[in-house]
């Protein structure tokens, strides 16, 4: 008879636990040292070794050649416990069994010893599904069991468990294992089952499992019976997921700002019966990894080959962190709004056109330190000295050429030794975007005020140079007026982009 992986490869000994090492290696010394306490709760997530452990602490201190830490596995204690039939290991049901009547009718029988076993041990699974009255039944007995007797409380829930109860157990908290243990178990089980999968398929399945070895060997179950011994086809819509080709592809035209592209990726995906909410998730995870690679922390991506992670790199150079960030916080907030909407297409659609909008950020600080130079370069233009009959400053120049002192700053970066060609052409063919058409007004404004200074200087025949010092005190007078207007034109959008 066919016996499904989770229950063919379930752990029968302490080195046979994989992601618990702390929990296992505590209850090891517990036993060499014969110090086994009288009650225990497991508390985790489903299918991470919880009654497991209990089974073979259950074994490894009835076992004819215990206390030991490797139960034989062959004595009739450890068959009976492995096989869930013995009279002296009770394994209860919390779910089924959650009054006050279960537990005075455990509380009748733990008086008597054990038939055979040198302990009698009480399994109770889903304890937090007991009812209040029922908690204050145990606590007595749970206080001052009888010397033969033993609880291991297993619960998902440990936040329903109340304090009176968890102050009389000594507490293990079970983590999630990690996906790469995960993977390197079903590469594993795969070899020894003749198995042929592909690193890739045998990772989907890990990073679905979320932690939990059991649903992982459930998964691989299913996958198995679709394509047999040779799983080399992407199995990601047979467990019903997206596939990460339709995924790359979409994140790719959304990058690219290709609207048609993504509309047809986004049908695909709604067409193929794929769970919206769940592409939401695996989208998330995706943006979630080229953030990862931006900050250059690829060993912290878990659920990905060596390859995927190489893939991420030309998006992760194309965005900012803080526009990676706005996509992550437009799907994540998607999720949160899909219960409201009635047609999961439109969601997924409205989504991709939030994405294709995240504006781009500026650093304001990089304009600012531009604007700075300023004072610098005004020093040069008014101090530079007629020679050979050319204008006396290079504001004049500039203006000869039809080229403005603020077109000036914008084409050298605001520093005075690169001086552009000029171009007829250049107004014409360099339309500025609406917040630098701002700029240059303020700086044409300041051009017509120094023109005119200039020109009255000559016409009055005043060549002190205090005359020359007060338009450069004019200058400074406006830098900070130009400043506080960048600030404004620049810093409204990104007070924008954050508020999204």
């Amino acid at each position: 008879m066919y016996q499904v992986l989770a229950r063919k490869y379930r752990p029968r000994i302490f080195d046979e636990i994989i992601g618990q090492d702390a929990i296992v290696q505590t209850l090891k010394n517990a036993v060499n040292n014969d110090r086994i306490s009288h009650a225990y709760i497991f508390t985790g997530t489903r299918g991470v070794g919880k009654t497991s452990i209990a089974r073979i602490l259950a074994k490894s201190i009835n076992c004819v050649n215990g206390p030991t830490v490797n139960p034989c596995g062959v004595c009739s204690a450890c068959v009976q416990i492995q096989n869930g039939n013995s009279v002296d290991v009770i394994e209860i049901d919390g779910a089924s069994n959650t009054g006050v009547d279960s537990i005075r009718d455990l509380k009748e029988s733990i008086i008597y010893s054990p038939q055979s076993f040198r302990f009698k041990i009480y399994i109770i699974d889903e304890v937090h599904m007991l009812s209040n009255s029922a908690f204050n039944a145990l606590l007595k007995t749970l206080e001052e069991p009888p010397a033969h007797a033993k609880f291991i409380f297993a619960t998902t829930e440990i936040h329903k468990i109340p304090e009176t109860i968890l102050s009389r157990c000594q507490r293990f908290n079970f983590k999630r294992i990690p996906t790469k243990i995960i993977f390197e178990k079903l590469k594993e089980i795969a070899a020894a089952e003749g198995i042929s999968a592909t690193e890739e398929n045998l990772m989907i399945i890990s990073s679905l499992a979320d932690g939990s070895l059991r649903d992982s060997l459930s998964i691989f179950d299913t996958a198995i019976s679709y394509f047999g011994n040779d799983i080399k086809e992407d199995v990601s819509a047979v467990l019903g997921l997206t596939p990460k080709s339709i995924i790359f592809n979409l994140i790719t035209a959304i990058f690219a700002k290709d609207h048609e592209s993504s509309i047809k990726a986004a049908r695909e995906i709604y067409e193929s019966g794929a769970d919206v909410r769940q592409f939401m998730k695996q989208a998330a995870f995706y943006i979630r990894n080229i953030i990862v690679v931006k900050l250059n922390y690829r060993d912290l991506i878990y659920d990905l080959t060596d390859e995927e992670i190489k893939s991420l790199t030309p998006f992760a150079e194309q965005r900012t962190l803080e526009e990676l960030l706005d996509m992550l916080d437009i799907i994540i907030n998607a999720d949160v709004k899909f219960q409201r909407i009635s047609s999961p297409l439109l969601m997924l659609e409205l989504t991709i056109f939030r994405l294709f909008n995240v504006p781009l950020k500026k650093d304001v600080t990089e304009l600012i330190s531009k604007i700075d130079g300023l004072a610098e370069l005004s020093v040069k233009v008014l101090e530079t000295p007629a020679e050979h009959g050319e204008p006396k400053n290079s504001l004049e120049s500039h203006k000869s050429n039809e080229i403005t002192f603020s077109e000036h700053i914008v084409l050298t970066g605001g520093n005075p030794n690169n001086v552009p060609q000029y171009n007829p052409a250049y107004k014409q063919n360099n339309k500025q975007p609406l917040e630098h058409e701002k700029l240059f007004e303020h700086f044409s404004k300041m051009d017509e005020k120094l023109n005119e200074r200039e020109k009255q200087t000559k016409l009055d025949g005043i060549k002190q140079p205090n005359d020359r010092q007060e338009i450069f005190h004019e200058i400074k007078k406006k830098e900070d007026l130009i400043i506080e207007n960048i600030k404004e034109i620049f810093g409204d959008s990104i007070e924008r982009i954050d508020k999204n």
